[in-house]
This record gives C-alpha cells, structure tokens and sequence, in this order.
C-alpha cells in the first residue's frame, strides 16, 4: 500500500464504526488535510503540486476501497 495512504490512515480518527460512513468520512479528511496544507503554500508552483498529489491519492483511495476500509476496520 501506498505509504502516504498508510501515514493518513495512522493520523485518521473516526467516530463512527460501520465500514461505508467511515470510507467516505476518510475521503473526506484526507481531501481536508491537504486543503490545509494548500493553503499554507504561497507559491503556485508548491500548491499545484500538492493539488496534483491530492488528486492521485484520492484516486488510489477510491480505487483500493475494499482494501483502504480493512485498514481503516482494524
């Protein structure tokens, strides 16, 4: 697995128990975390490379559902 996605995993914290709501509210605390990081970043050059990375490791999220929700499960 992607270790990026294994990093946000370990720092993610959720609430909620069921497999599905806990994807989706994955999805979107990793969509948050790099708008944070977005916004911090004061040249174009550094924000467009953080929306590039946003986009591939929402992409591999989505993709890899099925594995992404049995590590979330453990």
């Amino acid at each position: 697995m992607d270790p990026q996605v294994l990093e946000l995993i370990q720092s993610f914290e959720s609430d909620v128990k069921k497999s599905q709501p806990m994807f989706n509210e994955f999805l979107a605390y990793v969509y948050t975390t790099f708008d944070k990081t977005i916004s911090l970043c004061r040249s174009d050059r550094m924000m467009n490379k953080y929306k590039k990375m946003r986009m591939e490791v929402l992409r591999y999220i989505v993709a890899h559902e099925k594995q992404i929700i049995k590590e979330l499960s453990k």
